[in-house]
């Protein structure tokens, strides 16, 4: 077979941040030409040329199903000559954010509707015209009648998503993907990864006590309102004064924009203790749990179980996380999975009739 290597990068830093635009790499031995947009006589000429369609997916049954890891398009092909005898071409590929950042709106107006609604205009707008790939959720927060709106698009959506404290995101099957404050809550976990020979079996993972989202003085301002501030003096006695300043929200009143900045303090007052890095080796795993991992989505809950070495209580450390970024490495003797993780736990806000999220004086109350 060509492919030498494939990787694949999706999703974001950390929770306070937007997702970044995702990002595949393919290698493919090319000695037989087929890869040179210049040779005529490929069975691809004449279509080797960026911006054509990327797909990259997996089976675990042999053939009869796939499950996608990436769509987008290839941005970049390059040629190498490592020798006399070798060539290998090198593709590159965005997924759709890519093609959302090269569009701006020019003095745009929209009326005021929920979250969603505003998404798919902005996607509709006639200087964007993205196509029919979208999951676009209704959203919970109302934002105002909008007017001059001109700028890079994604940067216009990516205000949205701040402004409904949602998921904004290319999802694995190529579409553009907006989801609710309410859904992003976390829920039961959807997979449990564990190093004790139960569930799903990991190489490696880090556990972190850091300051990296530590914010105790939140200041919050929508377009035409007044800055709300939402702050813990206990925390702020702690850890010093840690700001999270957002500005040029849509939402459609200053009382929202305060419930917003309670929400955000509520998330990152304290310091959050996580687990991050996990490595899971699907080589090895049995087809249950190669499907389990392939089936993951940024944004998914999973539970993750470490047994430390040596003896202390408890014996057994468990969390709940949120999936920020997941990562593939493939070659033809390695095929891995690499996930950033945010602590589900300490994010966690009431859901009603839910035994895991659903404690009164313990789980927070969203808005």
């Amino acid at each position: 077979a060509d492919v030498q290597s494939v990787n694949i990068s999706r999703g974001r830093s950390r929770d306070v941040d937007s997702f970044d635009t995702g990002v595949c790499s393919i290698r493919l031995l090319n000695n037989a030409r087929k890869y040179e947009n210049t040779n005529t006589s490929s069975p691809y000429s004449p279509g080797i040329e960026p911006l054509i369609s990327v797909h990259i997916d997996a089976t675990t049954d042999g053939g009869s199903n796939y499950k996608d890891l990436f769509v987008g398009f290839i941005t970049d092909i390059n040629l190498t000559y490592p020798d006399k005898s070798n060539s290998f071409a090198d593709f590159v590929g965005n997924d759709a954010f890519m093609k959302i950042a090269n569009t701006s709106l020019i003095n745009a107006s929209f009326g005021s509707a929920n979250s969603g609604s505003l998404v798919s205009s902005v996607l509709d707008n006639v200087n964007v015209k993205f196509g029919p790939e979208r999951s676009i959720e209704t959203g919970v927060s109302t934002m105002q009648s909008l007017s001059g709106i001109s700028g890079n698009a994604l940067s216009v959506l990516q205000t949205i998503e701040r402004s409904e404290n949602g998921l904004l995101f290319i999802s694995k099957d190529g579409k553009l993907t907006f989801k609710s404050r309410h859904t992003t809550f976390p829920s039961s976990p959807s997979a449990v990864f564990s190093d004790d020979g139960s569930d799903i079996p990991y190489l490696r993972v880090d556990y972190i006590n850091d300051d990296n989202e530590i914010y105790n003085l939140v200041s919050l301002k929508r377009i035409s309102g007044s800055t709300q501030t939402a702050q813990d003096a206990a925390s702020q006695t702690k850890y010093l004064i840690r700001n999270l300043t957002r500005d040029g929200l849509y939402n459609n009143s200053d009382a929202e924009v305060l419930n917003a900045a309670n929400f955000l303090l509520g998330k990152f007052s304290s310091a959050i203790i996580r687990f991050d890095n996990l490595l899971v080796d699907l080589t090895e795993a049995t087809t249950s749990n190669q499907n389990s991992v392939l089936d993951r989505e940024v944004g998914d809950v999973i539970k993750v179980e470490l047994t430390p070495p040596g003896s202390g209580s408890p014996a057994q450390i468990t969390s709940n996380e949120i999936v920020d970024s997941i990562s593939y490495t493939i070659t033809p003797d390695v095929f891995s999975c690499s996930y950033k993780l945010s602590n589900a736990d300490v994010q966690a806000f009431l859901r009603l009739d839910n035994t895991l999220f659903g404690l009164l004086d313990t789980d927070k109350l969203g808005y």
